[in-house]
């Protein structure tokens, strides 16, 4: 007889010679599902051996458990007969992560189990321990928040039907949500709404894929809603678009879809890390756009694994996660991906992702465009670009101060369009300093 495959929540043991093992996985398994399964008497493949059984047998099973596992857990330890042999079924669970085996942290992936580096353990306690972060007081009261901000909150929660709209006092709502608690601003409350500038946000745009040379750089600090609708301004304004005949409508269709750049931008301020010193930021390069959150992603999970599977959500600040929920900036808690994936494979775009030790970096890739052709689609010039390339028309010489006087830019913001047009083969620079521009492709 034939058990089937290992998986996540499932390991087979030959004989219980391999408790010590054994142990290993069942740490893994709790840290990563609060669950699993382990059969004794079945080889690797499946196929059951059988092993001698008896009640020693299981006692020491029972034993190996109550030394190792810490914190304890009360399993089920089953003699059970397949094809008419015996093999042992240990089936465990339990919420209080993280779980050690004789003092050492495992987590599971795959069919295998791996030693926990030192900032993942940290990251399994930071989600694991009962009160988060961002339900912590704070030193901060009603009077610090942004009526601004709340107001913005408030219109579009009750628009969007996530929020009863019986009261729109600050102090009421936020107490109702759980953001005030004792007359004080919860750390999620704070850093949502206040009035002063407790998140930054590092904005650039470069000339290569490399972070070496930039072509415009932003730093701001604001709170979360604040720095959500920059950040998404910034990168609306600084990708490609294209237009498109649909009948007798013109429709302009950006080169990443915009619902997928929305959603991974609050994403990273949802589940960032704010209690460490680094900073949110998003990097405009020619191939692509990357969205860094200063907190890593769920250890021992890929963005895959939300996609292909129907996991829970694994949360860092549930309260800052329902807030932005009630306004539609996040979706149904666990879909926000499989959105993106989806509509980015409708809209042929790459996307990609970095998980280091300090952060999450969610990339894009950006189209080829060679001759002001992206993939065969013609590159959309933005109003900037074409009133630039109807100054050079008119005066091949013309600098870029005295166009940055025309168009009431700043001359940095006039090089980085020059730029633009260059790469997209729009215009093309002869001679040095003192030559002039070549307009192309009109």
């Amino acid at each position: 007889m034939n058990l089937g495959i290992e998986d996540e929540t499932l390991e087979f043991k030959k004989t219980t010679g391999e408790l010590n093992e054994a142990m290993n996985s069942v740490s893994a398994m709790l840290n990563k599902h609060g669950r699993g399964t382990i059969v004794f008497g079945v080889m690797p493949n499946g196929e059951v051996r059988g092993q001698e059984v008896n009640d020693s047998t299981l006692r020491d099973v029972s034993r190996k458990i109550y030394e190792c596992i810490k914190p304890p857990i009360v399993p089920r330890i089953e003699r059970k007969v397949c094809d008419g042999r015996n093999i042992i079924e240990l089936s465990f669970s339990g919420n209080e992560k993280p779980y050690s085996s004789k003092g050492v942290y495992y987590i599971r992936s795959a069919d295998e189990d791996r030693i926990l580096p030192p900032n993942e353990l940290r990251q399994l306690f930071e989600y694991s321990k009962n009160g988060s972060w961002d339900q912590e007081i704070s030193e901060r009261t009603i009077e610090d928040i942004s009526t601004e901000t709340f107001d913005r909150f408030y219109k579009k929660a009750v628009s969007c039907g996530r929020l009863k709209g019986d009261d729109n006092d600050p102090d009421i709502v936020l107490t109702k949500l759980g953001l005030i608690k004792n007359g004080y601003l919860t750390n999620a409350a704070y850093y949502l709404f206040a009035a002063d500038a407790p998140v930054v946000l590092k904005m650039a745009i470069f000339a290569t894929d490399e972070k070496m040379t930039f072509l415009d750089i932003n730093r701001i600090k604001g709170n979360i809603f604040d720095l959500i609708e920059k950040a998404n301004a910034y990168v609306k304004s600084n990708i490609r678009w294209r237009a498109e005949i649909k009948g007798l409508q013109r429709e302009e269709i950006p080169e990443i879809p915009l619902k997928s750049l929305r959603e991974i931008i609050c994403n990273s301020f949802a589940h960032s890390r704010y209690n460490a010193n680094t900073e949110h930021e998003i990097d405009i390069h020619p191939g692509k756009v990357c969205i860094y959150n200063p907190g890593e992603f769920p250890i021992g999970y890929k963005p895959e694994d939300f996609v292909n599977e129907n996991l829970q959500s694994v949360i860092r600040n549930p309260l800052i996660l329902d807030t932005l929920y009630l306004s539609e900036e996040v979706e149904v808690y666990g879909s926000g991906l499989k959105n993106v994936f989806s509509e980015c494979a409708g809209a042929d775009v790459e996307i990609d992702y970095v998980n280091a030790k300090d952060g999450f970096t969610f990339v894009f890739k950006r189209q080829n465009v060679v001759n002001g052709v992206v993939n065969d689609v013609v590159y959309e010039l933005s109003q900037d670009e074409k009133i630039i390339l109807d100054i050079l028309s008119s005066n091949p010489k013309e600098s870029a101060s005295s166009m940055a006087a025309k168009i009431n830019k700043s001359e940095r913001t006039v090089q980085r369009i020059l730029k633009s047009l260059k790469e997209h083969g729009f215009v093309e620079r002869i001679g040095g300093t003192k030559g002039l521009w070549q307009v192309k492709n009109r």
